[in-house]
């Protein structure tokens, strides 16, 4: 018979021994089980061949991007930049960083360079031939879709006035792309520029703009009447007092306004014309006034979209025309003056962005406008014809349109992607070894063997998970030691010898008991 106290010995050994197998590491991201990649050799942003057997023995992350991309790919490149940042020392030498186009066409050796330098990525960010590049995605199994490439880039040529847009990239280089959406405000500005009318509002934190007069004629402080705005109603071809702030009222219900003496008589407003842009003014003595605007220049569009997207800007007026003084709180009177915001046009026939030799004032029908400090590579500068539309419709209400006419398609939130048949809707992903550059980019882990061991896709991962990932790897695949990682060390490989030894003088000791 066992005794109690042998029994429990070796309990003791089999805690040990169970507690010195190697449990499997449950990462983060998408698990991959695939062969390894096949080696590759490109051009870096240094005009410098590399394969990626250079990277022999380390864990390898790789991103696909491209440098048009004005939304995910920066995203994506800041978060490295973060993981690069945040690697425990240890890890930092067996973990290696590299980017590759999805766009091999555009992103020459040079434009990598200026990629890489505007975003602080010092990792290689490699190119090839196209041909060659393919069967580099094949690889990976990554689809690479040029109508998708096409999508971020915009409808280039054939534009409508409708579609312009404004690029604005602030002080640190981030950028974004804004539609020609003007609010109430902006066609009230718009015709107030035009008649000579002087505006006199207040802007309220909680409230927004407060329009308080109108061409010298201002609401009394008493609040014995006030300046009311008023919307036309397309459909009962009427005007209805609106509901929203000024600031709040957008296209297409911004395009006839008119602001009413509360006191006065509101069936002296006029129906306005069809197709246009007008401001009707009915004054406390029921006198009135009409501007149809009739100009659409460089400040219109910028007016329109920074007032459309929310985002504050002073542009004061002077004998030259109004000029930019600040965009969203930065201004360069705050560094001394050492730079000033630039006004680029886009050029439709280098497609690409020129710093403009005349006024916002002085450009008409504008197209594509871009705002960014002087200092700025214009090449850096994403290409126009991206827009977003979140109206809880669009995209089966699991993403948001990006892009115009043809080359409109969904940006789908994660765990969403597209169906089969349509790039318009967003429906469940199902978890694949497949992803869609554009749509869901996608950054991979290669272990040392240049297998693909997880997926990170999207934009919106959690860094320090991430990091998490990329240390459990080098942890599993032996280039870090962790003592408590499974396979016992020599302290605990002497424990077990000496509990085992005790177990064996205890079995002993009570065998000769029992004889």
């Amino acid at each position: 018979m066992v005794s109690k106290k042998s029994l429990l010995a070796a309990l003791v050994i089999m805690m040990f021994c169970i507690s010195a197998i190697p449990t499997a590491t449950a990462y983060k991201g998408y698990q991959l089980s695939r062969g390894p990649v096949d080696d590759f050799t490109l051009t870096n942003q240094d005009n410098i061949q590399m394969n990626l057997s250079d990277f022999r023995g380390d864990v390898v992350v790789v991103a696909f991007i491209f440098t048009k991309c004005p939304d995910v790919c920066p995203i994506i490149t800041q978060l490295l930049r973060s993981v690069e940042a945040e690697l425990g020392e240890e890890y930092q030498e067996h973990i290696s960083i590299i980017s590759v186009t999805v766009d091999p066409g555009y992103d020459t050796p040079e434009q990598l360079k200026a990629y890489t330098e505007m975003h602080g990525a010092n990792w290689p960010h490699l190119t090839g031939e196209l041909e060659y590049m393919e069967g580099i995605w094949d690889s990976f199994g990554l689809v690479v879709q040029k109508n998708v490439l096409a999508a971020h880039l915009g409808e280039i040529n054939g534009h409508q006035s409708a579609d312009s847009t404004v690029v604005f990239v602030n002080e640190s280089g981030v950028a974004i792309e804004l539609m020609n959406t003007p609010t109430a405000w902006s066609t009230t500005k718009f015709a107030a520029q035009e008649a000579g009318w002087e505006l006199n509002y207040s802007v309220h934190s909680e409230f927004g703009t407060m329009l308080t007069g109108i061409d010298g004629i201002d609401a009394p402080e008493d609040y014995s009447w006030y300046w009311k705005l008023m919307t036309f109603n397309i459909e009962t071809e009427s005007w209805d007092e609106s509901t929203l702030g000024v600031d709040s009222v957008e296209y297409p219900d911004s395009a006839n306004v008119a602001w009413l003496a509360s006191t006065a008589n509101a069936s002296l407003l006029e129906t306005p014309g069809d197709n246009t842009s007008s401001v009707s003014v009915v004054f406390p003595d029921n006198t009135s006034a009409s501007q149809v605007i009739t100009e659409y220049t460089g400040w219109q569009l910028t007016t329109s979209a920074f007032d459309g997207a929310g985002i504050s800007f002073s542009a004061p007026e002077s004998q030259w025309g109004h000029y930019m003084e600040s965009i969203d709180g930065e201004s360069p009177a705050d560094d001394n003056n050492s730079w000033w915001w630039e006004l680029h046009q886009w050029n439709e026939t280098s497609t690409s962005w020129e710093s403009s030799n005349v006024g916002m004032d002085s450009i008409v029908d504008p197209a594509y406008l871009a705002w960014a400090p002087n200092y700025t590579d214009d090449s850096t500068i994403p290409a126009p014809g991206v827009y977003t539309e979140d109206n809880g419709q669009v995209c089966n209400g699991h993403g948001w349109e990006m892009g115009s006419g043809a080359n409109k398609h969904c940006m789908c939130n994660e765990g969403y992607e597209w169906p089969e048949d349509s790039m318009l809707s967003c429906v469940l992903a199902d978890v694949e070894e497949e992803y869609y550059v554009g749509h869901s980019t996608t950054t991979l882990i290669l272990d040392t063997q240049r297998r693909p061991a997880i997926a990170w896709t999207g934009d919106s991962w959690n860094v320090q998970e991430f990091i998490g990932d990329l240390e459990s790897l080098v942890e599993n695949e032996g280039l870090v030691e962790v003592e408590s990682s499974g396979i016992p060390g020599f302290t605990a490989i002497a424990s077990i010898a000496a509990i085992s030894i005790a177990a064996i003088r205890i079995g002993r000791k009570q065998l000769d008991t029992e004889q």
